[in-house]
């Protein structure tokens, strides 16, 4: 059964309702969390962020995996025995080719299967969409020497998503040109909203956009 979190954000008072219905997937009084960072963070100075904003929460965000030159693989088994896994944000571009290049993306679909709880903000949350291309219009570009064709991402769910739209204003212009080159709905969010995927339930929390085949609607 699928438990998924996206987040645009979690800096913003709106974000309780999201941190809500986390808390109810979880359902156990301290669930343990995994933080993935989409780069390197070798003073983990965005780690000990988040796990201030879980503690406050009451989830324990346990341990930290990073993909590139502190990689550690023996954190790796740690990391799938976690309740929840946090995937930060960041470039979404970057973040998917060092995911690809540890081997992560068939263990997360694994970990999501058994019941994890996987969580994204931004970066991390398209992630979990079949391919990223809709990340452009955040302003994302490919780093040097990471160029890859190859835009598919974790597939867990069947929609695009475009996050901050509160700070894109061509977003329902980008979402709805997408929606008519894709075969895929995309849905858009301004920061404080996102959505929970409860098993087959979609849910928005805040007044989410979506465009497909070109109709654009709010949820």
């Amino acid at each position: 059964m699928r438990k998924l979190v996206l987040y645009c954000d979690q800096d913003i008072p709106e974000n309780y309702k999201i941190n809500k219905r986390l808390l109810e997937l979880f359902n156990k009084p301290i669930p343990r969390v995994g933080y993935i960072p989409s780069g390197a963070d070798p003073e983990n100075a965005f780690y000990l962020d988040r796990q201030t904003y879980y503690s406050a929460l009451g989830i324990d965000l346990a341990l930290s995996l990073e993909l590139n030159d502190n990689y550690d693989p023996a954190r790796v088994p740690q990391l799938f025995e976690c309740d929840g896994i946090h995937l930060s944000g960041g470039n979404t571009y970057h973040f998917l080719y060092w995911l690809k290049k540890r081997g992560l993306m068939e263990p997360l679909r694994e970990f999501v299967a058994r019941g994890g709880v996987l969580i994204g903000a931004s970066a991390g949350a398209i992630l979990m969409t079949p391919e990223i291309s809709a990340t452009a219009y955040c302003a994302d570009a490919p780093l040097p020497g990471e160029e890859t064709d190859d835009l598919s991402a974790l597939n867990l769910v069947d929609f695009a998503f475009f996050p901050h739209t509160n700070y894109f204003p061509k977003h329902e212009e980008q979402m709805t040109a997408y929606s008519q080159t894709h075969s895929l709905p995309i849905y858009g969010c301004a920061n404080g909203d996102g959505i929970v995927v409860d098993g087959e339930r979609v849910e928005f929390l805040g007044p989410c956009k979506a465009a497909e085949m070109g109709v654009l609607t709010v949820k």
